[in-house]
């Protein structure tokens, strides 16, 4: 397999922009008839990744099956210079670990499922330290949370050194579960927007008692969006952007210290990618729908330390808020009324005013259109026109 090649026409690698300079093989061990294997791959800048790759995807499912066919709570697989280890979190269900199958989409990291039974997330870029994804499965099954996926197990790797990468999670596969994006830009309904801010303020809740480390601010990426708006060849938005952008900066801060100031939410652990992508609806038997948050992992770019941060909830209710800004401008409807039922959701359970939650939000709402912009300009130009509309109005 020629790896440059193959990385280079991955979805995940995060790479594409820069040059790589040579790949190596860190370590690999034998399961279920192939070979899982860390690969570093170091570019020309003298920076270095590490990446999860199986030879076979199609095997994952006898992989987990060589791991946890015996019954035990925890296997380990060797390599030459660390230790492939699967750890039993909860009590499997009675389903053939071999019928998890690749899916076909692919984002940062690689999906496989057994429909119904077993979800199965294959970190590809990884980073030593405890991973937060299965740090708030684990922690919110432990508090029986139900508007959580069952963690089932967790794949590591440690290192002679003494390093831990977490490469994989087994988890609950929700039956029948829609996509929440898809959903909303067919019918943003008010009710649904409302339900769905009720179950981020319990998602807030039941975060609480995690801990982290204490956030350090960053800002808002204004000089990068400054550059593409120089490069760009948009001339219907892209020049009224750059002639707001020094205004908007100032206006950003002005709003993040009213909110420092008035203490409307505690910084705690959050989601720290919220949008529609991250939810999925299921429906009981009685015909009521229930809202399951997804994806715990945080922002695949950032560090581990940065994505287990403490910050305020007002991050993830502007990341939902945007994320409704982007399924009305898909629909072409006004989404003002589903963003005000979201907020009046989170109020309800939260005890928080509705315009005190509006308050705290705006600084983040700023920033997440800054962030959009941004991606929009460089990936999907087409799209530009959502987040340049948004801060043009801020």
């Amino acid at each position: 397999m020629n790896l440059i090649k193959y990385l280079s026409k991955q979805r995940w690698f995060m790479g594409k922009n820069r040059t790589i300079s040579h790949v190596e093989t860190l370590d690999s061990t034998e399961a279920g008839t192939t070979r899982i294997k860390l690969i570093k791959v170091s570019f020309m800048d003298g920076e270095s990744d590490i990446y999860t790759i199986i030879d076979d995807e199609n095997a994952v499912g006898k992989i987990l099956e060589d791991a946890f066919l015996d019954g035990s709570q925890q296997s380990v697989f060797s390599g030459d210079k660390g230790f492939f280890s699967f750890r039993i979190t909860a009590p499997l269900p009675k389903a053939p670990l071999a019928s998890v199958k690749p899916v076909s989409k692919e984002q940062s990291n690689s999906a496989f499922c057994a429909p119904g039974k077993f979800f199965f997330k294959l970190y590809r870029r990884l980073q030593p330290g405890l991973h937060p994804e299965a740090e708030i499965l684990e922690a919110m099954n432990k508090a029986d949370s139900s508007r959580v996926p069952r963690l089932y197990a967790v794949c590591n790797y440690k290192s002679n050194a003494g390093e831990i990468y977490t490469w994989g999670i087994l988890e609950e596969h929700f039956a029948d579960a829609k996509d929440a994006w898809n959903e909303f830009c067919n019918d943003m309904s008010s009710t649904d927007t409302f339900q769905l801010g009720m179950s981020t303020a319990q998602m807030h809740e039941s975060f609480k008692k995690l801990g982290g480390p204490m956030y350090s601010s960053d800002e808002p990426p204004f000089e990068r969006l400054a550059q593409l708006l120089q490069s760009t060849k948009d001339t219907k938005y892209a020049p009224q952007l750059r002639e707001r952008l020094p205004q908007l900066q100032i206006r950003y801060y002005d709003l993040l210290r009213e909110t420092f100031s008035d203490k409307t939410f505690k910084r705690q652990r959050i989601h720290g990618d919220y949008h529609l992508g991250q939810v999925l609806i299921t429906q009981s038997a009685n015909g009521t729908k229930h809202f399951e948050i997804i994806d715990f992992e945080g922002e695949p770019t950032r560090s581990l330390d940065y994505r287990r941060t403490c910050r305020s909830p007002a991050v993830d209710i502007a990341g939902m808020l945007r994320s409704f800004a982007y399924a009305g401008a898909v629909a072409k409807t006004d989404p003002t009324d589903a963003e005000l039922a979201s907020i009046t959701g989170y109020s309800k359970v939260s005890g928080v005013s509705a315009d005190a939650i509006e308050k705290a939000a705006k600084p983040y709402i700023l920033a997440k259109a800054i962030y959009e912009a941004c991606y929009e300009l460089e990936f999907r130009p087409d799209w530009f026109w959502i987040p340049a509309q948004a801060l043009l109005a801020l």
